[in-house]
């Protein structure tokens, strides 16, 4: 049974969760984002920076969603016809460098002072444009077939645990949630190899996320796809056909079908210079109520906390404001709520 809030969101404390969760996308190389994220990158989002120092926490959960961890492969199948789709190597590469020593997870340890943080990481993708992956079990693995790509991934996962079990320092400090599954829409072609990963998952005791957006395909039947964790995207950005009302008609399906809520705050064509406010302004108790009473993910899209803290402070320590809980309402020019 999901856990969910009073509102009727998946509960923020969920499964015994850390709330306020941020997606730290690696080697996103349209966007220029880092495959190997250092402290100094990284601090911005562990901690509250004022005048170059933490002086509170910030985010307590994090995903690490690889893109690329080769020139010209992509672990992502967002990237697929700007890049190969990646085979075996590229998928230990993408192990390689969430454990790099000067990195990653080792550098959200060293930040971490005296909070435990959850961390959760998404696995490759296995497109079935890959006919040659690598071999496994003594074949090797073409992904037109789904028998392979589950046992692709099922590979991938003994690989990553075994690295983390190896890296048991880590572990004071770290909790490692579960797994991301990388699209956000679910079609016939993927239905059954989700709910066979998700199994295979919850069968080493650890949690399965999706991030979809509001009406993508499968996201009705969430919880029958073996998920235990899904947050939506409200598919508002400010600068298109979809306007701020859009979070309320999300937020309406996320109660009802008990999902958590994607708070978004992105740069470029795409973004107005407002949208994050009414994220911000819509999550109040007087609007949705999402600030407090649901499981939040975050992703600053083409941009980072870094960035923002530079070149929009007010707009940092708003951020901060409502990841605490205790933001409230700004009004700009033009407002209609």
């Amino acid at each position: 049974m999901v856990p969910t809030s009073s509102s009727g969101y998946l509960s923020p404390s969920a499964y015994d969760l850390r709330n306020q969760v941020c997606m730290i996308p690696c080697g996103d190389f349209l966007n220029g984002t880092p495959l190997k994220w250092s402290d100094e990158q990284l601090k911005y989002y562990t901690g509250y920076i004022l005048n170059g120092q933490p002086i509170d926490s910030m985010f307590k959960g994090f995903i690490f969603n690889g893109y690329q961890a080769r020139e010209s492969h992509s672990i992502h199948p967002l990237f697929i016809g700007f890049a190969e789709p990646s085979d075996m190597t590229d998928w230990l590469s993408w192990i390689d460098a969430l454990f790099a020593p000067e990195a990653n997870l080792h550098a959200l340890h060293r930040l971490s002072g005296n909070d435990k943080m959850d961390v959760w990481i998404s696995f490759p993708y296995p497109h079935p444009f890959q006919r040659s992956f690598g071999v496994v079990q003594g074949r090797n693995l073409d992904f037109e077939s789904d028998i392979n790509r589950l046992t692709a991934i099922q590979w991938w996962l003994d690989q990553l645990l075994n690295r983390w079990r190896e890296h048991s320092h880590l572990h004071d400090k770290l909790e490692l949630r579960g797994f991301l599954w990388q699209r956000e829409v679910i079609d016939g072609d993927d239905e059954m190899l989700v709910k066979w990963i998700n199994a295979a998952i919850h069968a080493k005791k650890l949690l399965s996320m999706w991030l979809p957006n509001y009406g993508s395909g499968g996201v009705i039947d969430w919880q029958v796809l073996g998920f235990h964790v899904t947050a939506l995207h409200s598919n508002y950005s400010g600068n298109s056909s979809f306007d701020a009302g859009w979070i309320n008609n999300a937020c309406l399906f996320a109660q009802y079908f008990k999902t958590g809520i994607q708070v978004t705050w992105g740069k470029g064509l795409m973004y107005n210079d407002t949208h994050h406010l009414d994220y911000f302004n819509r999550g109040l108790e007087d609007q949705n109520s999402y600030m407090n009473e649901s499981f939040l993910v975050y992703q600053f899209q083409n941009q980072t906390l870094e960035s923002i803290y530079r070149n929009d402070l007010a707009g940092y320590i708003q951020l901060y404001l409502f990841v605490k809980g205790l933001y409230q309402k700004i009004n700009y020019p033009g407002i209609s709520y």
